[in-house]
C-alpha cells in the first residue's frame, strides 16, 4: 500500500510539473522597451519632419498606437510606476529623481514586475538604466527579480566611457554586468552595447520558456553636464541628417536613429528565433523631451506645451505603442486613457496571470481593452502631487487641472532647432525672458529652414551660460525635505482665500467628478454631460475632437496633434502658481485656453479630487546626500556603500 501511495504521489507531482511546463511554454514573451527623454515630436509616427524612425513606426503602425497615454514628468517616478503598478505618491517616489549619493530607493516592500512574472515561469533579464536606487545592493536589479543585468544604476552617464558625474567632486564609472563592475567597454557606444546584449539574450533563450526582457535604453538622455559633448552619437548616424543644420539637433537626431535601429534589431532577433508571433512588445518614453537646451538636450515636444520635469502635456504625454500578433485588433490608434502604472497589471493579465490577485495597485489592466479596442478602463489620471515643490495636476474625463509652479519657469511652446545658432536664439531660457523676441526668432528659423539656407544672415551672439541640469536642481530641492510643509498647505498654496470662496463646491446632490473611482464611467455621469464652457458642452466637444475615438490607420500616416489657432493671450491666461488652471484637453491639447474662470464648479471638483489623493499619499522618500557614496572612496566607481 505504501508503495502504491508513493507511486500515486510521484505521478501527481509529475503531472503538475508537466502541466506547469506546458502552461509556461504557452505564455507570451514580453519585451518592454523604454526610451529615455524621447520627445513627443521626435518620432515620425507623430509627424516629425526631421527624424525618420522607420523601425519604431512599423511596430506602432501594425500594433496599437497610444494617443491618450501618460507618464510621470521625470525619470525615477515613471520607472517606479512601471515596475510596481503603483503611483509614485504611494511609494514615496513623487519628488524628483535619485541623485548620485542619495541613500534611498524604491522601497524594498514593493513587489516589482519580474517578481510577479517569475512565478508564472518567466526568465527575467534587464539591459540598460536602473535609476531606482543603488546605495545598498538589495535595491539593485538582481535583488529585485531579474536574473541578469547589463547596464548602469544612475540617471545618466557618458555614452562612451560610461562614467557618471553627480557634481564636480563626484565622478566615477557606473557600468555593470550583474554585480560586477565592467571596465572593458570604454569607447563602445551604449545604445549599440545594449542592443547587442538584448539580441544575445534573445538568441540564447530557450523559447519553450517565456522571456521577460526589460530594455530601458540610455538613449536619448544627455550625457554628463560638464562634458564638452553632452549629446553623443556615432558619426555614421550623425551623417544621416545633413538637412539639419543645427549641430546639437543633428547629433540628437543621430541618437534617435541609433535607438530606432536598436528597436529594429531586437525585433529582427525575435523573428530569427521564431519568437515574434508569441511576443508582446511595449514601447514607452519615461517622460517628455528636455527641449531646446533644457538638461543640455535638443529634444522636441512641439506643438505640445512644456517639457520634461513639468506637468504640461509636453512633460507627461507619453510616446508609446503596444505591438503583438496576439492582439485581436491591430493597426489602430487607441484613444482610451492609459497611465504608465497600468502596464504591470496589463502585462500580468496578458501573461496568463489572474488580475484579481494583484493587491494595492493603482494601475488597471488594459489588456482586453487594447486587444479589442474596447471600453476604457480608466477615466482619470493623477499627474502628480509634489509636496516639496508645491505643485499638482490631475486629469478627470476631458478636463485637466494644474496648480502650483508646475513648469518651474518652462511654460512655453518650444519649436525644434533647425539652423546654426538656434541653440542660442531658441534656447529654453530665452523663452522665459523675452517671449516676443523668441517667437519672432522661431518664425524666422522655421521659414529659413524650409529653403535650407546655409547659415543665418548674421552670426549669432555667444550663447548664454547653460542652466544647471534638472536632476541637480532636483537634488537641491530634495535636500529641503526636512522643512516640508503640511500636505494640505502644500497643495493649496496657490489658492487664495478669495479664490477658494469663488470656487465653492457646487453639484447636483453632491454627485460630481471627485466622487468617482477609476472604474466608473465619467461619460455616464449626468453631471459631466451637463458641464459646459464657453457655450460648448462636454459631449459636443468630444464629438468634434479628433482625439476621442479609435481610428484605423488605413494608410493615413502619422498621428499629429492639431492645436488650432494660438490665441494672443496663450502665454498669460494661466498662472497656476497664482490660481489653478483648467484645460479641456480633447479640444485644446496644446493648453492654449485656460477655462477656469467660467467653470468654477469643475475647478472645485477636480481640486477636491486632488485633495482626496493627497490624503492617501506617503511622504517623499528623498534623503540628503551621503558623501560616503562618493566614488573617490571606491576606486572611482559608483558602488553600493551601505550594508543593510
Amino acid at each position: 500500500m505504501d508503495k502504491v501511495m508513493l507511486l500515486v504521489m510521484v505521478l501527481a507531482v509529475t503531472a503538475v510539473s508537466v502541466i506547469g511546463q506546458a502552461e509556461a511554454s504557452q505564455r507570451p514573451h514580453i519585451v518592454l522597451i523604454v526610451a529615455d527623454d524621447l520627445g513627443y515630436n521626435d518620432v515620425s509616427f507623430h509627424g516629425s519632419n526631421q527624424i525618420p524612425t522607420p523601425n519604431i513606426d512599423r511596430l506602432a503602425y501594425t500594433g496599437v498606437l497610444l494617443n491618450n497615454y501618460y507618464v510621470s514628468p521625470i525619470c525615477t517616478p515613471t520607472r517606479s510606476a512601471l515596475m510596481t503598478g503603483r503611483h509614485p505618491i504611494h511609494t514615496g517616489m513623487q519628488t524628483g529623481v535619485i541623485f548620485g549619493d542619495q541613500p534611498y530607493g524604491l522601497p524594498l516592500t514593493e513587489k516589482l514586475l519580474p517578481q510577479y512574472l517569475n512565478p508564472l515561469g518567466y526568465r527575467s533579464h534587464m539591459v540598460g538604466k536602473w535609476h531606482l536606487g543603488m546605495f545598498a545592493k538589495e535595491y539593485t536589479p538582481l535583488y529585485r527579480g531579474f536574473e541578469s543585468h547589463f547596464g548602469y544604476y544612475q540617471g545618466c552617464e557618458d555614452y562612451y566611457d560610461h562614467s557618471y558625474e553627480a557634481n564636480p567632486s563626484q565622478w566615477g564609472l557606473d557600468f555593470w554586468r550583474d554585480t560586477t563592475v565592467m571596465r572593458n567597454y570604454t569607447g563602445h557606444y551604449s545604445t549599440t552595447l545594449f542592443t547587442n546584449e538584448a539580441v544575445s539574450i534573445i538568441g540564447a533563450h530557450d523559447a519553450s520558456e517565456p522571456l521577460f526582457l526589460y530594455l530601458p535604453y540610455q538613449a536619448v538622455h544627455s550625457g554628463n553636464a560638464d562634458s564638452p559633448t553632452p549629446l553623443e552619437a556615432p558619426q555614421s548616424y550623425i551623417d544621416r541628417f545633413p538637412h539639419i543644420q543645427n549641430k546639437q539637433r543633428r547629433v540628437y537626431a543621430g541618437m534617435v536613429s541609433a535607438l530606432d535601429d536598436g528597436v529594429g534589431a531586437v525585433y529582427a532577433a525575435l523573428k530569427k528565433k521564431n519568437m515574434s508571433d508569441n511576443t508582446i512588445i511595449v514601447f514607452t518614453t519615461d517622460n517628455g523631451g528636455p527641449a531646446n537646451g533644457f538638461d543640455y538636450n535638443a529634444a522636441n515636444n512641439f506643438p505640445l506645451r512644456g517639457l520634461k520635469a513639468t506637468l504640461w502635456e509636453g512633460g507627461v504625454r507619453g510616446v508609446g505603442f503596444l505591438h503583438s500578433p496576439l492582439l485581436k485588433k491591430q493597426g489602430y490608434v487607441a484613444e482610451q486613457m492609459l497611465h504608465v502604472c497600468d502596464w504591470l497589471p496589463t502585462l500580468y493579465e496578458a501573461a496568463g496571470g489572474e488580475p484579481s490577485v494583484l493587491k494595492n495597485l493603482d494601475g488597471v489592466s488594459a489588456w482586453k481593452t487594447l486587444s479589442t479596442d474596447g471600453a476604457p478602463v480608466r477615466s482619470e489620471i493623477l499627474h502628480n502631487i509634489d509636496p516639496i515643490n508645491r505643485f499638482a495636476g490631475i486629469r478627470v474625463g476631458e478636463f485637466k487641472l494644474v496648480t502650483g509652479n508646475i513648469g518651474n519657469g518652462h511654460n512655453g511652446w518650444y519649436p525644434q532647432w533647425r539652423l546654426d545658432g538656434d541653440e542660442w536664439r531658441l534656447h529654453v531660457d530665452r523663452f522665459r525672458s523675452n517671449d516676443a523676441t523668441v517667437s519672432a526668432a522661431a518664425s524666422a528659423s522655421s521659414s529659413s529652414s524650409s529653403s535650407h539656407s546655409s547659415s543665418p544672415s548674421h552670426p549669432p551672439p555667444p550663447p548664454s551660460p547653460l542652466p544647471l541640469r534638472s536632476d541637480r536642481h532636483h537634488q537641491q530641492l530634495q535636500q529641503e525635505h526636512h522643512r516640508r510643509l503640511s500636505l494640505e498647505e502644500a497643495l493649496r498654496g496657490s489658492l487664495s482665500a478669495s479664490h477658494l470662496k469663488e470656487t465653492t463646491y457646487r453639484a447636483k446632490d453632491g454627485a460630481i467628478l471627485m466622487g468617482m473611482k477609476n472604474s466608473d464611467s465619467m461619460e455616464s455621469s449626468s453631471y459631466l454631460k451637463e458641464m459646459s464652457y464657453h457655450g460648448i458642452s462636454s459631449t459636443d466637444a468630444t464629438k468634434n475632437s479628433e482625439s476621442t475615438s479609435s481610428r484605423l490607420f488605413a494608410g493615413s500616416g502619422p498621428v499629429r496633434v492639431d492645436c488650432g489657432r494660438k490665441p494672443a493671450n496663450a502665454s498669460t491666461n494661466c498662472r497656476p502658481e497664482k490660481a489653478p488652471c483648467l484645460f479641456h484637453i480633447p479640444s485644446d491639447p496644446c493648453e492654449y485656453n485656460n477655462i477656469a474662470a467660467g467653470n468654477a464648479d469643475i475647478v472645485a471638483a477636480l481640486f477636491r479630487r486632488l485633495t482626496e489623493y493627497m490624503y492617501t499619499m506617503v511622504p517623499p522618500g528623498n534623503k540628503p546626500c551621503d558623501d560616503r557614496g562618493n566614488p573617490k572612496y571606491h576606486n572611482n566607481t559608483w558602488v553600493p556603500w551601505v550594508t543593510l
